[in-house]
């Protein structure tokens, strides 16, 4: 009787342990990579929604311009909600605002309207938006925690809509439909590149990506 109870008590343990083993596999702390995606794209999507508001509020903005601008607003709002879901899964602390670039960017379109906004509007979000697919598109290449990765290749399809969306908006005003390299110089200090990758140039509404050197960026017009 006593073998059998030290027996069950044995084959408890070991089931016990069993079932802790998952839990302990997936509790390993998110690499450097996939802590300053989710630290990027959390503060692309503060960016955005702020501008996007801009360009919804803004007097005399074309119509198509405060179209997108709620679409930007939607869209990366829903996305926020599921950077915040996995971030809470793997332990990584969001900021709480955009970066100081970010908003320098937001004050300087605060204070313009009408086709001085929508000019300004397209061409920083162009940048933006061709850096924010290459962030993304390095995070699918390179993040290795399964739930970051998945949250990645989820943000894709939105990141790409919008860049399109921009796109064509710039060819119905009559502006460049192509980022403009000399919008930002350098780039800023939210995220640290990979010791030996170059850095990008980076709109001022984006923090300094964790990019591969062969991660493309989407096709252009």
């Amino acid at each position: 009787m006593r073998r059998s109870a030290v027996t069950r008590l044995g084959l408890l343990a070991a089931l016990t342990v069993v079932a802790l083993l998952p839990a302990t596999a997936h509790a390993a702390a998110p690499s450097e990579q996939d802590t300053q995606y989710l630290r990027t794209i959390h503060q692309v999507n503060l960016a955005a929604i702020q501008i996007g508001q801009l360009a919804e509020d803004t007097p005399d903005a074309d119509q198509s311009v405060r179209d997108l601008g709620g679409r930007m607003v939607t869209d990366h709002t829903q996305l926020d909600e599921e950077v915040h879901r996995v971030a809470g899964e793997v332990d990584v602390t969001l900021p709480d605002s955009p970066t100081d670039e970010q908003q320098d960017v937001i004050s300087r379109l605060d204070g313009l309207d009408g086709a001085e906004f929508d000019a300004a509007f397209v061409e920083s979000q162009l940048v933006g938006y061709a850096q924010a697919v290459e962030v993304d598109n390095a995070e699918i290449a390179q993040g290795s925690d399964e739930r970051v990765v998945s949250l990645a290749q989820e943000a894709g399809p939105v990141l790409d809509d919008l860049y399109a969306a921009l796109q064509n908006l710039a060819a119905q005003l009559g502006l460049p439909t192509s980022p403009d390299p000399t919008v930002s110089p350098t780039a800023s200090g939210g995220a640290t590149p990979d010791p030996g990758t170059p850095a990008p140039t980076v709109s001022p509404t984006l923090p300094a990506p964790t990019v591969s050197p062969q991660t493309p960026l989407p096709a252009q017009s």
